[in-house]
């Protein structure tokens, strides 16, 4: 290349230069940094060129409250929230706003208390009428959760439900010992018998609220209803189980700041 041509091409490649830099101009006012672009124009982001990000972002959903721990340690300093409804769980935020020193919240851990099999089970079936028949095989097929009577006791119950799911209930009484006398009336062989049934006014549960929790004594009214030609209806209401809820929670709330070493403040982040 003789030496006018390559003095051409120098000048060609600073004339695009210098028009690049007309173009978009980058300032800086106080904090902010920001760019000037013609209409049209575009920046592009070359992050995603280079080795790792340049900085850390993005959220880790925990399962168990020892993961969440062990991962908040090992990532160091966080503030930490917890919420309680409308679904219990914790956040924590590795890059949140400090006196003086914005951040950007956009690095995060969660732990978001899964509710336990048992406890949704339970709860889904709270307050709602069943059949007879419908009531006792919910009771038989979670027998293992029920502490108080005993199985063995309540077993009997159900399986004395299920066999008189043909006769005609007639009334019920409530006795002193808190237990319920139903009685009602069965045709055999053509003649009629009247007979009595026996079931508890309460029962409790003891089922652990979250996953891999400790187990809680939960209360529950059992109640009943006779239709107009003695079929019955049969349910449950458990009571407070909000309270129980609440106290389980607290207790994973105070193992974490005991283990972590810090406060979690009531709240997060909505923005």
């Amino acid at each position: 290349m003789n030496a006018s041509l390559k003095t051409d091409v120098q000048t060609d490649v600073q004339a695009a230069i210098d028009a690049g830099m007309a173009l978009g101009n980058v300032r800086e006012h106080e904090r902010a940094a920001f760019v000037t672009l013609p209409a049209g124009a575009q920046v592009h982001s070359l992050e995603h060129m280079l080795v790792g990000p340049s900085r850390p972002r993005g959220t880790v959903a925990l399962r168990d409250q020892r993961s969440f721990v062990s991962y908040v340690r090992a990532r160091g300093p966080a503030r930490l929230y917890g919420v309680q409804s409308p679904k219990p769980g914790f956040t924590a935020v590795f890059n949140d706003h400090e006196p003086g020193a914005p951040g950007w919240r956009d690095d995060r851990a969660t732990f978001d208390c899964p509710l336990s099999r048992e406890w949704q089970t339970w709860m889904a079936a709270s307050g709602k009428q069943m059949t007879q028949e419908d009531f006792a095989r919910h009771i038989e097929d979670n027998l293992p959760d029920v502490a108080d009577p005993p199985a063995a006791d309540m077993l009997e119950i159900s399986r004395s439900l299920e066999a008189k799911k043909k006769v005609n209930f007639a009334s019920g009484l409530r006795l002193s010992n808190g237990q319920h006398q139903i009685t009602y009336e069965e045709t055999v062989e053509g003649t009629a018998a009247k007979g009595r049934l026996m079931v508890p006014e309460t029962f409790a549960l003891g089922i652990a609220v979250f996953e891999g929790g400790d187990r809680y004594r939960v209360e529950a009214r059992l109640r009943y209803r006779i239709a107009d030609g003695g079929k019955m209806t049969m349910w449950y209401d458990l009571l407070r189980p909000h309270k129980v809820l609440e106290d389980a929670l607290q207790y994973v709330w105070r193992s974490i700041e005991l283990d972590l070493g810090c406060e979690i403040l009531n709240g997060g982040i909505v923005s």
